[in-house]
């Protein structure tokens, strides 16, 4: 009996196990399958409530494994409810960004779910996203004037009945963007191959007003292979390559940036029937230095210094063809600031070594001449459109120094006065010692003369200049100046000398600056500007015109 009585009991005992065990197992089981279907019905309500029926998101699977505090979801889209948009665009109410998102791959890593539960506070150890596409479609975002900083309200929205959200890291891996503008549909940009980086991620109640941190982290890291940018311009490619920013130092480098034009000199001009200005600019190893964050945050480019280590820039024209009759009023480097759509202030930009050129094809010659800028050392400061900056400061000062022609030292400074609104500014320089033949590469085809012996000993001047007009004096000391003006000989493609007008020509040139026993001769220049021309072409036609004027050219 007792035996039998003991059988009971163990019997009963293994039951009592058996039973709960059963029980827990079964509801692990339950667990499994309905914290899917409890998690795929919330995130799906979640996202809908907080658009506002905006966006709906779609996934392929989701795994989660609480024990471990793993998440794992395959193929995410979030779509933007077109109808709900136009909608919001009757009332005045569409938002300035409207985001389309499909993620092959997202992961959250060690996410400690107990602590959730019990404390109210999520943290995690990595949030991983993979070969993300992302399309950002604009509307009005940059005339958006709105410095409405949202951190206060995104706090409050992802924080729910939480106390903190902390993951250490959050990586964004080769992941494409595209941004496109809403009322025209076209590409605005291409950002190809990305890769993002935030660091020690906190969001609660103190982190909003935390002034250190870059979109709730204190560090983020950006790398990105390429930018491509679209123009109204079909003419160019703009492209930016190797793109690197670092939260750490606020430091932005550009491997390169250029605007490269599709056709070759030759027949750039010909798709057109006027003349045209062709460039041809390469920038290379470009760092932005401190950068002030909270600024980008109201849509405005802050820095303390563009570096721009080596660089280009070519410009080409044809003179066969006839000049349009567009004009050129208000297109000062300085009046275009202001046009540009994003507020920005740059205190100093520097081109360390630099290579200019102006080339320019005569028609009466068929050939060209180019105005060359060697080992070119550049600064410019207080570069803005700002309004309230410039009303600090309205003065944006270019200190420029290089060898003309890669013969002659050149220094000159630029004052530019912002927002003046006769286009104010004022430019003094000076041109060392050279010898004139030096300048016959230039002379012989844009201006059918040669230089025969002379020597420059400097160029100096000084002039104030607006929209319409330079004003001011020059200075050339030379000595032994001799010219000849020339003719092209098509047949044999050279030069031929025109004797008589050689002779009449120097005739009138006085051979030397300053005479023997006279004060140098100083030109007054009062130059008025061709409206459908350019800045440039002001500024070197008035320092010609000295030049010209004081030797006593009549060519």
């Amino acid at each position: 009996m007792d035996e039998k009585n003991n059988l009971v009991k163990k019997r009963s005992g293994f039951l009592y196990i058996l039973i709960p065990a059963l029980l827990i197992f079964i509801g692990l089981l339950g667990w499994q399958f309905y914290k899917y279907k409890l998690a795929n019905k919330n995130i799906t309500k979640l996202v809908d409530e907080k658009s506002n029926g905006l966006y709906s998101i779609h996934y392929d699977s989701l795994f989660i494994d609480e024990l471990s505090g793993i998440l794992h979801v395959k193929n995410i889209k979030i779509i933007p409810d077109t109808d709900v948009y136009n909608q919001l665009v009757k009332g005045k109410k569409n938002p300035s960004v409207l985001l389309r998102l499909s993620i092959p791959s997202l992961d959250i890593i060690r996410l400690q779910t107990p602590k959730a539960l019990l404390s109210k506070q999520i943290d995690g150890n990595k949030i991983e996203i993979s070969n993300a596409d992302i399309e950002l479609d604009l509307n009005n975002f940059l005339k958006d004037s709105s410095t409405y900083n949202p951190a206060k309200d995104i706090t409050k929205e992802l924080l729910g009945k939480f106390l903190h959200i902390k993951i250490d890291s959050v990586r964004i891996n080769n992941s494409n963007l595209l941004v496109k503008n809403i009322p025209s549909g076209n590409e605005v940009c291409k950002i190809v191959n990305a890769s993002f980086l935030l660091t020690d991620l906190l969001i609660d109640s103190v982190s909003k007003n935390d002034t250190s941190r870059i979109l709730f982290s204190k560090n983020i890291n950006v790398d990105c292979d390429k930018i491509v940018l679209s123009s109204k311009i079909k003419d160019y490619h703009f492209d930016i390559e190797k793109i690197k920013f670092a939260s750490s130092n606020n430091t932005l480098h550009i491997g390169s940036f250029k605007i490269i034009p599709r056709l070759p000199e030759a027949k750039f001009e010909s798709v057109w029937p006027v003349q045209r200005d062709r460039y041809d600019f390469v920038m290379d190893d470009i760092v932005l230095e401190n950068i002030n964050r909270q600024s980008m945050m109201q849509k405005i480019i802050e820095a303390d210094n563009l570096i721009i280590n080596k660089s280009s820039f070519k410009i080409y024209r044809d003179l066969s063809y006839p000049r349009d009759t567009l004009s050129r009023l208000g297109k000062y480097p300085q009046q275009m600031l202001v046009k540009i759509p994003v507020q920005f202030l740059l205190r100093k930009i520097t081109f360390v070594k630099s290579f200019i050129e102006y080339k320019e094809k005569n028609p009466k010659s068929d050939s060209a001449g180019k105005v060359q800028f060697y080992d070119v050392q550049a600064t410019m400061n207080n570069v803005t459109n700002i309004s309230k900056e410039i009303k600090k400061n309205n003065e944006s000062v270019l200190v420029f120094n290089s060898k003309f022609l890669n013969k002659a030292a050149i220094h000159a400074k630029l004052i530019m006065f912002l927002n003046n609104p006769k286009g104010k500014f004022s430019i003094a320089g000076n041109i060392g010692a050279m010898d004139a033949t030096a300048l016959n590469p230039l002379t012989k085809p844009m201006g059918l003369a040669k230089i025969e012996s002379g020597k420059i000993n400097s160029v100096d001047f000084n002039f104030m200049g607006n929209d319409s007009a330079t004003d001011g004096k020059l200075t050339i000391l030379y000595d032994d100046m001799k010219v000849s003006l020339l003719k092209k000989n098509d047949e044999e493609n050279k030069y031929t000398k025109k004797f008589l007008p050689s002779l009449f020509a120097s005739a009138l040139i006085k051979k030397s600056n300053p005479e023997k026993n006279q004060p140098p001769r100083v030109a007054d220049v009062h130059f008025k500007r061709n409206m459908n021309k350019s800045f440039f072409n002001l500024l070197w036609k008035s320092i010609f015109t000295g030049i010209k004027e004081s030797a006593g050219m009549k060519l």
